[in-house]
């Protein structure tokens, strides 16, 4: 079997070590496979299962709550940042579950609570830098129970349930499910004033549904809820689910003692179309709110 030289090419009997051509040797490059090829460069790129460093998923970081301070961390003063937020939204969440059962769609935005249905009875909240404890009328529904926090002890009529709560809100909900009606209390840092903490409602609901507006023939009134000095207004706004809309509506009051430590707030929020009817059946657990703090 003739060999090929692999530098001049010449043909060369079988079994020859050297080209009798050139003389190259014919033993590497004869039968036998070529030799590998060299191992590639070490890669600075990391397996196809592991991410780079620089997109690798962070440790999971734990919940900071809003009222308390990280534990380990510096000493430092309690803040507290008023969740309208959270409560806007357990609101939200509500009229959405209403939108789906088939809650009547119509727009009336008229009605709620004002100061002139407040009650009165009590005198004002006073100055303090600590609040504390104020004195509220007890609830004389008959077969109530009721809802407590650090804040606030709303009455429970009969059928009444409570859907959410925290140290500072409580949110029920009427027998038949139709509207939510929140209750909140707590500290504020930095101090705001009623008209601050309105303006940051007003901001926080808008920023989600661009189209709320206070609604078609309510005004924005001052009056007080068992004491508490503050504002009441009517904001109506548009929700869809499923590809539905739903003309909703929340009747606010939102106050605050005389030096802007404390926030007082109660938020009915239905239809629009069932908001004078949802008013009127609040009204006994509105009348029963005892405030904790002053």
């Amino acid at each position: 079997m003739a060999v090929t030289c692999a530098r001049c090419g010449a043909q060369n009997p079988d079994g020859n070590q050297f080209c009798q051509a050139c003389g190259t040797p014919l033993t590497s490059g004869a039968a036998g496979a070529p030799p590998p090829p060299p191992p590639a460069p070490p890669s600075s790129a990391a397996p196809p299962y592991a991410l780079p460093t620089a997109y690798a998923s962070p440790p999971p970081v734990a919940y900071a709550s809003p009222y308390y301070a990280p534990a380990g961390a510096a000493p430092q003063s309690h803040v507290h940042r008023t969740p309208w937020v959270l409560i806007i939204s357990a609101v939200v969440v509500l009229l959405v579950v209403m939108a789906g059962c088939g809650t009547a769609v119509a727009l009336l935005g008229r009605g709620g609570f004002s100061a002139s249905g407040s009650i009165s009875g009590l005198p004002s909240p006073t100055p303090g830098t600590t609040p504390s404890p104020i004195a509220s009328p007890t609830s004389s529904i008959k077969g109530a129970t009721s809802a407590s926090n650090a804040g606030v002890t709303v009455p429970l009529p009969a059928g009444w349930t409570v859907s959410s709560q925290d140290v500072e809100s409580i949110i029920v909900v009427n027998p038949n499910s139709t509207g939510s009606l929140t209750v909140a209390s707590g500290t504020s840092n930095p101090r705001q004033t009623a008209q601050q903490n309105k303006d940051d409602i007003d901001t926080s609901l808008r920023g989600k549904y661009p189209d709320t507006a206070p609604c078609p023939g309510s005004k924005t009134t001052t009056g007080n809820v068992n004491g508490a000095q503050g504002i009441f207004w009517n904001l109506c706004f548009t929700l869809t689910s499923s590809g539905r809309s739903f003309p909703a509506v929340a009747s606010v009051f939102v106050g605050a003692n005389a030096n802007g430590s404390v926030y007082y707030l109660v938020m009915l929020a239905t239809s629009q179309a069932n908001l004078q009817s949802f008013t009127a059946e609040s009204q006994p657990v509105i009348q029963g709110i005892q405030w904790k703090l002053k």
